[in-house]
This record gives C-alpha cells, structure tokens and sequence, in this order.
C-alpha cells in the first residue's frame, strides 16, 4: 500500500521517535561526579502560566533548602511535537533530567531504557510516602519492580451532558439512567441523536481527542465492548478481534446512520451550548458557560459492562541525564505527599489522601461533591489507561493512517481493522524480541 503525504510525515516522525529511544537504551547515564551544584532542566508538556509558577515555587524551594546540590531548576516547554522533540534532544545530546511522559508512551518510555529507575528514592523518603500512591496507577509506569516515574496527573473521562438541550428535546436526562442503572451506549446515543436534531445547529456526541486525528481517542467507546487494540503482552493485534470489530461497527453506524456522534471535521462547542454531550475529562469543566445546566457523569456501560478509562501525564528522570542522581532526588520532592498536594490544584493526583472532593474542586471548582465523587473519586482505582505498546511510535501512526479508510458512510468496519493488523503485526511480532 502507498503511503499519503500525511502517512510519511507520520512515519518520519515515528523514525525519529524510535531511533532516539533506541540510542537512549543503549547509551546510558553518564552521570558524572560534579564538583558542585547542578542546574536542572525538565521538559514540560504545558505553556500554562499558572502550572509553571507553582512549578517554579516547588523549584524553588528545593533549591533553597539544596543549594549544595542544586543551583536551578529550568522548566522547559517543548515547541512542536511534543514526544518529537524530546526524543530528539535526547537522541541528539542536549538530554533534559527530568521529563513529562503521557500515559501512550509509558511502556516505549519505560521499556526502552529511557527513563531511570526511581523506587528506592521513593521508598526511602520519609516525605513521599509511596504507600499513599493509588497501586494501579503506577502499573504502566513499573517494571520488574521498579519505578520509572510518578503519574502526578490521573484523570478519567467522563460524559458531559447538557441538561438544556436534552431537556428542550424531550429527552430523559442520563443522571436519572445512570441511577437507574440504565445508563449505556445505546441509551446515550438514542438521546444525543434525538437532542441534536430537536435544536438545529448542535451537535451530538464529540469525542474530545476526535478518532479521526487520533485513534486511541476512541478508547473510551471500545473499552465497553471488552476491546483491546492488541493483547497483554503487546505482540498480537487484536483489533481484528470480535469486541473490536462490534465497537468499531457500532461507532460507524452510529455516526454516518443514526447521526449520534458528530462527523469527521464537524466541529460543535460544548461550552458553549453548541452540542448534547462531550466526552472529556474533568478539565473541560472550566470553559462550560455558566448560564447551563449540565451534568458530569461517568462512561456509559457497553455490552461488557462499565469500564472507567484515565488520562495520565508522568514525570521521571531521563538515563541519559547527566545529574541522575539530583534528578531522582528533586523528582521525589516535587511529587511527595505535601508538593502532590499543591499540584493537585491542577492535577488529579493518584494519592489516596487527595482523592476527596475538597481536594480536586480546587482543580475543576464548576464540578458538584457528587459529579466529583461518581466520576472522578469513584473511577480512579479500577480504571484502565490507553493501549500501550513498548513500540508505541512506530505503529500508532500506521494506525492512524489506516482508521483515515472509516471515515465514510460506505467504509467497511470489519475490512479497515483487518488492514490494520496485517499492517502492524510483523512490528508487533518482532517487538517480542
């Protein structure tokens, strides 16, 4: 199969991807013994004014009380693609210490070597408190023992629903199903068609992270039919499987026959008013006008049952750094239990003693103690994360490039994921080693 113009960009950025994580295993640290204090440099994926200044007050006061081990601390966010920078700089020499990691790339990351192991740091802090960290939020982020970095962000996605619209259409509003237990996706999608074409102009379901500009976006649809992009261990597409094959099908037909779900390239503000439901997290809170009635629930059960999904962002020491050591020293300090709960202002932090709603309304304060708890507390510990994969660079592209073949009403649900795996498996086969 030829490769579009978007295919190769995608494969080229995949290659440098690659090739940089493969150097980072390979090379190692060079950690070398200074003879004095250090500047550290860890790369962050926000622009946020607010993160960086508590950012820089944590820095800060680590440097004051370390000013024999570390003379500054710089928080560096990364033009362009992000993970392409990164890897790149990494490739290339210029090694941030410390990095921002997304939960789509922990098992590359991890590994590959890229990320340094942290758990005795952890362990023996008596200010970290590692006991206190929620135990399946470290699973993408462990191996073997070891700890490669803390997940200071973990955040499930939900349902936004606009009472107002549903309400004008007629519709029965999701909080009364989900109490009834009868909260599904055939459910939502009845109400979302009917509610958008009652009010001319709005939409139906939007998926935040669209599936049409990236795949795993609809991970919060397949996760109800049981589905899974490949298998546990990595090495054997499953996108081919039954669940993914009824998932993929339903969303399709749902879309192009029963218009639940708005189109590729449609675009509707839910904050605004502009549709019925939006999938998201709880950040998206923060912009719904405040004139609306809206509620905040948690995914939809699907044929295998309700399955709660989290967004992570992590933070760990890079091998390659050159001050190892005072980056896994300042890591433990910017993520102990009293910095965990500063940045919890912005961050779900996956601690047991910050799971309250008093905690994470500072980070989403338009969100109710219910919305919160149902949604938020209640889903955390047993939520599952996007597929990973430790050659996660090299087929997410390729995916991508093949899911482009859904996106009209005639396309074959079924033909389009057997593509995929035919494309991916020899990658996934050879990544078994």
């Amino acid at each position: 199969m030829n490769k579009s113009p978007r295919g190769m960009r995608y494969a080229a950025a995949a290659a440098i991807a690659c090739g940089a994580l493969t150097m980072s295993a390979c090379a190692g640290s060079t950690d070398p013994a200074a003879d004095g204090p250090v500047d550290l440099v860890m790369a962050v994926w926000t622009t946020n004014e607010a993160h960086l200044a508590l950012f820089d007050e944590i820095a800060d006061a680590y440097v004051a009380e370390h000013g024999d081990e570390v003379s500054s601390i710089t928080f560096q966010p990364l033009a362009g693609n992000y993970l392409t920078t990164l890897t790149t700089q990494i490739a290339g020499g210029s090694t941030p210490d410390l990095a921002w990691v997304a939960e789509a790339n922990a098992t590359e990351f991890v590994k590959n070597g890229v990320l340094l192991d942290v758990a005795d740091y952890f362990k023996e802090s008596k200010d970290f408190d590692l006991d206190d960290v929620v135990p399946s939020s470290l699973e993408l982020w462990s191996d073997d023992g070891g700890i490669y970095a803390y997940p200071f962000s973990t955040s499930p996605f939900g349902v936004f629903v606009n009472r107002d619209l549903v309400a004008a259409a007629g519709q029965p509003q999701p909080a009364d199903l989900l109490a009834e237990d009868k909260w599904t996706w055939d459910a939502a999608a009845e109400i979302a068609a009917a509610t958008a074409a009652a009010t001319p102009g709005t939409g139906p379901i939007v998926i935040g992270t669209a599936p049409d500009k990236q795949w795993d976006g609809l991970t919060t649809v397949w996760a109800g039919w049981g589905a899974a992009p490949w298998d546990a261990a990595g090495t054997t597409c499953t996108f081919d499987s039954e669940e993914m094959t009824d998932a993929v099908s339903w969303y399709h037909d749902q879309i192009y026959s029963a218009s639940a779900f708005a189109k590729p390239g449609e675009t509707f503000s839910f904050g605004s008013g502009g549709s019925a439901m939006l999938i998201a997290q709880m950040s998206s809170s923060g912009g719904i006008d405040e004139s609306m009635q809206w509620d905040f629930l948690p995914l939809p059960a699907g044929p295998a049952g309700q399955t709660d999904v989290v967004g992570q962002a992590a933070i760990g020491v890079i091998a390659k750094s050159a001050h190892p050591e005072a980056a896994a020293n300042f890591l433990t300090y910017f993520t102990d239990a009293q910095n965990a709960a500063k940045l919890a202002q912005f961050f779900p932090a996956p601690r047991t003693s910050l799971l309250t709603v008093d905690t994470l309304q500072q980070a989403a304060p338009a969100l109710s103690p219910e919305q919160i708890q149902q949604t938020v507390i209640d889903a955390i510990p047993d939520a599952i994360t996007k597929a990973n994969s430790s050659i996660y660079s090299q087929v997410s592209p390729v995916i991508q490039t093949n899911f482009d073949a859904l996106w009209t009403p005639d396309a074959d649900a079924a033909q389009v994921l057997g593509d995929v795996c035919t494309a991916i498996q020899p990658a996934l086969e050879k990544s078994a080693g």
